[in-house]
């Protein structure tokens, strides 16, 4: 009977499971099936990952669900998916996945790390800053070649013939 019982529970809980995995993924664009801890690694091919994206294309069309592990990712396959998510949606298509160790490393800030608003301030800070501090001006050495440029310039309109005048003081 204990046997039963723990058989019961188990396949309770992985059709509990199953339910709410197709809950969370019924909104995503379709794509193979994954097996569980290792998703749809074993369908990729290692030297060639673009074959399996082209071949999972003419079934699935141009954006699919994979799962990379645990990892579940949309693929866009194709110019028309690209250009339209990344240029067409751009604002819905921004910023990085979280890395969880450096999210938590920097609480959120740094120029590398962070996301949205705060990545346009941070960005539009360190810029301006980094201006304040002369990155983008003319540096010394281009001040001179210039100022030569002119001296040689004066130097040539007199064709020659220039006057040196000496003050007694």
């Amino acid at each position: 009977m204990e046997v039963f019982t723990s058989l019961m529970v188990i396949g309770l809980i992985s059709a509990l499971l199953w339910l709410l995995h197709l809950r969370n993924t019924r909104h995503l664009p379709p794509g193979p099936f994954s097996l569980p801890l290792i998703g749809n690694l074993l369908q990729i091919n290692n030297k060639a990952p673009f074959t399996s994206f082209l071949t999972s294309l003419k079934i699935y069309g141009p954006v699919m669900t994979l799962h990379l592990g645990w990892q579940r990712t949309v693929v866009l396959v194709g110019y028309d998916a690209v250009k339209e998510a990344l240029v067409d949606q751009a604002d819905d298509f921004t910023g990085r996945a979280p890395v969880p160790f450096l999210h938590r490393a920097t609480r959120g800030f740094g120029l590398g790390i962070s996301n949205g608003d705060r990545w346009r301030q941070l960005r539009r800070f360190s810029l301006t800053t980094l201006r304040d501090f002369g990155m983008g001006r003319k540096g010394m050495e281009e001040w001179i070649q210039e100022e030569s440029q002119h001296l040689r310039a004066c130097v040539r309109s007199f064709k020659g013939v220039f006057y040196l005048l000496v003050l007694k003081s």
